[in-house]
């Protein structure tokens, strides 16, 4: 069983990729979560890249937005491998954020069962997509 880790390298960085992501990037709702995606031309080691952003104006406290940002990270930590394995088969490299849009703060368990909603409909749209 591989090691289940966050590394550096699956995160999104580069204010021309981010930029591109949100112009370009298909976009919905898994609330409280907005989920972005975009297959990404560039080619890399890791199959995804990932953005986790929860906003200022929704959650005022520093302490708070960290703490929500910790909670999506470990979800998607958890629950990446199924997701990481299907979209390398596919042989693509997938850029995706995950913003954070409730003004009210959310326990684990709802973060990980809408985490694992939009992974999975990422991957239904993205199969549906090879298909057309």
């Amino acid at each position: 069983m591989p090691l289940l880790i966050f590394p550096k390298k699956e995160k999104l960085c580069g204010e021309i990729r981010i930029g591109k992501l949100f112009s370009e990037g298909s976009a919905f709702i898994a609330y409280p979560l907005r989920i972005v995606y975009q297959v990404s031309e560039e080619k890399s080691n890791v199959p995804v890249k990932i953005l986790i952003s929860v906003p200022k104006k929704k959650i005022k406290k520093a302490i708070n937005r960290n703490q929500i940002k910790r909670l999506i990270r470990e979800a998607y930590r958890l629950n990446k491998t199924d997701f990481l394995s299907a979209i390398e088969k596919k042989g693509i490299n997938l850029s995706l954020a995950i913003t954070y849009v409730s003004d009210k703060e959310t326990d684990f368990s709802k973060i990980q069962e809408k985490i694992i909603l939009a992974l999975s409909k990422v991957l239904l749209v993205l199969n549906d997509d090879k298909k057309v």
